[in-house]
């Protein structure tokens, strides 16, 4: 599967320890008897080959190595195989931001950094299951308005943030939900843009991802009037 671009000054910053605890199960976890993660793994591994338009469950369980049949032992169709794939998409985003926060100690303005550092290391990391969570092309309406609840969780937990940067004085006083979709909305934006191999494109060899990357932050921590960017 192809990789995020390697950085051309800085060796690439290793996985959490939740991702490496969580590392996504190899399709082979089928003959240990897990079917359900095998199938996941496999949708995961088509998603990131042939795109949103080549997700069948015919695919999925001709790379697990099953029956046609076998899938529907556990998904009656491909939206509840995606739902599944977000689900434990957004649990780990969530386990992966929450480590980061408490690694970053009991100083806020430390948590926030961690946080924001830690949900674009997520999106670079696990391409795949970013792509997933964050597009309209897997699911049919009702698929969609079922993971509402899943994906407003990762929302939630970035407003509570937010909301204790307020409560400190670190963050001015505004709405906090929408603090946190114009935080999503640039970060996201970044993700996507690394991820579909496109930052050299734009900017040749003058910047490297990361200084991309660090630019983007800085900028997120000024535009909410932080008092210095984190970890300087």
């Amino acid at each position: 599967m192809p990789n995020r671009l390697k950085p051309k000054k800085r060796p690439k910053t290793k996985p959490q320890e939740p991702q490496r605890q969580m590392k996504k199960p190899s399709v082979s976890a089928y003959h240990h008897g897990d079917l359900r993660s095998a199938l996941i793994e496999a949708a995961l591994e088509t998603i990131e080959d042939l795109g949103p338009q080549g997700l069948t469950i015919r695919e999925v369980a001709h790379r697990a190595g099953v029956s046609h049949a076998a899938p529907y032992r556990h998904f009656r169709n491909k939206d509840e195989l995606v739902t599944a794939v977000v689900e434990r998409g957004f649990e780990l985003l969530q386990q992966t931001m929450r480590t980061a926060q408490d690694i970053a100690g009991d100083d806020a303005l430390s948590k926030f950094a961690a946080s924001g550092k830690a949900y674009i290391e997520f999106g670079l990391n696990y391409p795949a299951y970013y792509r997933v969570m964050f597009s309209g092309d897997f699911l049919n309406r009702d698929g969609d308005q079922s993971l509402q609840h899943t994906s407003s969780a990762a929302m939630e937990q970035m407003k509570d943030t937010l909301d204790s940067g307020q409560a400190m004085g670190i963050v001015p006083k505004a709405d906090p939900l929408l603090q946190a979709i114009w935080i999503t909305s640039a970060v996201h934006g970044f993700v996507s843009l690394a991820n579909d191999k496109r930052i050299s494109h734009l900017v040749g060899d003058k910047y490297t991802d990361e200084e991309v990357q660090d630019f983007i932050m800085t900028a997120i921590y000024a535009g909410l009037g932080t008092p210095q960017r984190p970890g300087e």
